[in-house]
């Protein structure tokens, strides 16, 4: 499975924030180490705050920091707060709606194939993806 590109650069965000969980993290800051642009930093930044993953401290040396540790912060919630979890429940071949009394031929395999995947992503925590992939 491939991340989109607002949850990959979702998630170099927050494994370089689960890095120093101490320290304040500022989106130019973090665009330029990171190299990811910086209203694209901002925004996901401000999605992120949103929905309680990063909390942000306002003033001359303000930024943002995890809400909470790394091993509570789950690859599921981080793509709920940036995208929306719904990306998972489109139809495998394209249908606007699933045709309920017509199922294609990949309904019954995408569901559990999709159920898997919502699993895995509701158990592997940031620090797990981080410890995976420094």
């Amino acid at each position: 499975m491939n991340f989109s590109k607002t949850t990959s650069y979702a998630l170099k965000i927050l494994n370089h924030m689960a890095q120093d969980t101490v320290i304040l993290y500022n989106a130019k800051n973090l665009h330029e180490i990171l190299g990811v642009p910086y209203q694209y930093t901002r925004r996901l930044l401000s999605d992120l705050s949103k929905k309680g993953l990063v909390v942000s401290e306002f003033g001359r040396n303000g930024g943002f920091k995890l809400a909470k540790p790394p091993r509570d912060i789950y690859l599921a919630e981080i793509i709920d707060a940036v995208e929306g979890i719904d990306i998972m429940t489109k139809c495998i071949v394209g249908f606007e709606n699933c045709p309920f009394d017509n199922h294609c031929a990949m309904h019954e395999s995408w569901i559990e194939i999709r159920n898997n995947i919502l699993k895995v992503l509701e158990t592997t925590s940031l620090e797990n993806f981080v410890k995976e992939h420094k």
